[in-house]
């Protein structure tokens, strides 16, 4: 029922003519399939044959994320430990909060970063009020 119609297109072979002798084939169209609508509004079109069409997905749907970002390290911590040189201006620490406190020639910046006054070697002790922090001093050498 359903076949392959050939057929030569003459009026195109006067303006082409190396498709004069080329045969054209042209498949036949299937037609709809036709199901009866299941239509529960209108009650008249319940059994009217409607043309339907289902889509199938080609990619899985996937899910949105909420946790895909991060934020870089802020490199924290000792940045000349003790027993080494440390210049005027030198970063001793850097830290979030007073986790270490400022001791004799050592300042304090806004962000709790501890800084050399003077050139001399660092020194860390426990501080005697609380075991958790420690004090940094800078023992300046003349």
């Amino acid at each position: 029922m359903f076949g392959i119609i050939s057929r030569r297109v003459a009026s195109e072979s006067t303006l082409f003519p190396s498709l004069a002798l080329r045969s054209f084939h042209v498949a036949a169209v299937r037609p709809p399939i036709l199901t009866p609508c299941l239509c529960l509004r209108n009650p008249h079109l319940q059994n009217s044959p409607t043309q339907t069409t289902v889509r199938n997905a080609t990619k899985k749907a996937g899910g949105s994320s909420n946790n895909g970002r991060d934020s870089a390290g802020r490199r924290l911590g000792i940045k000349v430990w003790p027993g080494l040189m440390a210049k005027p201006g030198n970063i001793i620490v850097r830290q979030r909060g007073k986790k270490f406190l400022a001791g004799d020639n050592v300042g304090m910046g806004n962000d709790h970063t501890l800084y050399a006054k003077a050139l001399g070697v660092v020194k860390m002790e426990r501080s005697p009020k609380n075991r958790k922090r420690n004090i940094v001093h800078v023992v300046a050498e003349c």
